[in-house]
């Protein structure tokens, strides 16, 4: 936890003396643009996508996280859950950061089961990034050349991977992704299913665009840019600066009989963070109360889907790592503690002990 806290405060220290790219990037602004779910229109009116379901048919929607090298703990409850024989094919996946990299996988099914078990157990750090150092983060904003990560995804995503998530699409089914528009200061929401449908030569190129955009921790990697349309590609950073998870309206049908809420949260929802005490200097403050705001990021998302899915009647389930369980550095992928993390999610999926609330609710906060 110390080297990321220090590894935030000096980005923020140094970041300053890079320059935004000025080449485009490549891509299709048209099916960017498309694949974009507004989430209000210009009255700032809610905006709904229909379901493609028949009402009174049971109904599920998964949740993931970020969480870094944490999401070892999600693979594994997955992996888990197909043993235990009861994983329903899901109706809605949705994928925040590393949350988004196991997203499209959890979509397809246990068919890519052993893609989540290499993914999460299998790789290093140098599987993910570079060091640059310091002076590498003051040209590129990045401590990390994220080179390595954008060749692991081409290594997974590709036509074939793409036209699977088409066929599933074209069937109802919805796999959505989040960025950060940090130009615009807004979630983004990616319809993935969308982008694998569409007929574009580009769709293989934005549908990684939008993975790595969305695992783009500030201060450890680049931006990632990408084109819309306008005289400069949007900014887009990691989808948890705003948000832990992506639930949203049109996802659940409020009319339905048999709605299920599955959330997995790759990491602790403490209570409190570190209990040694805080470091004196610029970079650890900063750093540690970066961390802070991201721990209440994380509690935030999970109540709001709570309330969101019993508001709907649906059932929510929640599963995160308990406190007594100790998390890992989430930019540090080291096989065996992302192993041990995977092997309790995997002990997690077949028992199927999923939590009716997030912990630590006042009484207002429950509903009925």
């Amino acid at each position: 936890m110390k080297r990321r806290l220090v590894l935030i405060g000096a980005a923020l220290s140094l970041a300053g003396c890079a320059t935004r790219p000025l080449h485009e990037t490549l891509g299709d602004p048209v099916l960017a643009r498309a694949a974009i779910v507004k989430s209000a229109d210009e009255d700032g009116r809610p905006i709904a996508e229909t379901l493609v379901r028949q009402l009174g048919n049971r109904h599920d929607v998964l949740l993931l996280s970020g969480g870094g090298s944490d999401g070892a703990f999600g693979a594994g409850v997955l992996v888990g859950w197909t043993a235990s024989g009861t994983r329903p094919s899901f109706d809605v996946v949705t994928g925040v950061s590393t949350g988004a990299l196991m997203a499209t996988l959890a979509f397809l099914g246990p068919a890519h089961d052993a893609d989540l078990v290499k993914a999460y157990t299998g790789v290093t750090n140098k599987d993910i990034y570079r060091k640059r150092g310091l002076v590498g983060l003051a040209r590129n904003a990045a401590l990390y050349d994220r080179t390595p990560l954008e060749n692991t995804i081409a290594g997974v995503v590709d036509e074939k991977l793409l036209d699977e998530v088409a066929a599933e699409y074209k069937k109802g089914r919805r796999l959505y992704v989040a960025s950060t528009d940090l130009d615009a200061g807004l979630t983004t929401v990616w319809d993935m299913g969308r982008i694998a449908a569409s007929t574009s030569p580009q769709r293989v190129t934005l549908y990684r665009q939008v993975l790595a955009a969305s695992a783009a921790i500030p201060g450890a990697f680049e931006p990632v840019y990408i084109k819309q349309g306008e005289p400069q590609p949007t900014m887009h950073v990691d989808g948890g600066v705003k948000t832990a998870i992506i639930f949203r309206s049109y996802m659940i049908d409020t009319r339905g009989s048999n709605e299920n809420l599955w959330t997995i949260v790759n990491g602790h929802i403490s209570y409190r963070g570190a209990k040694e005490l805080s470091g004196a200097n610029a970079p650890t403050i900063v750093g540690r109360s970066i961390s802070e705001l991201m721990r209440t990021v994380t509690q935030r998302s999970v109540q709001r889907a709570y309330m969101m899915a019993r508001n709907a009647r649906a059932k929510f389930n929640l599963a995160f790592l308990p406190d007594e369980i100790e998390e890992t550095n989430p930019i540090d992928f080291n096989p065996p503690d992302m192993k041990r993390l995977f092997d309790y999610g995997v002990a997690f999926g077949r028992a199927g002990k999923w939590l009716g609330q997030p912990p630590r609710l006042e009484t207002l906060e429950k509903m009925p």
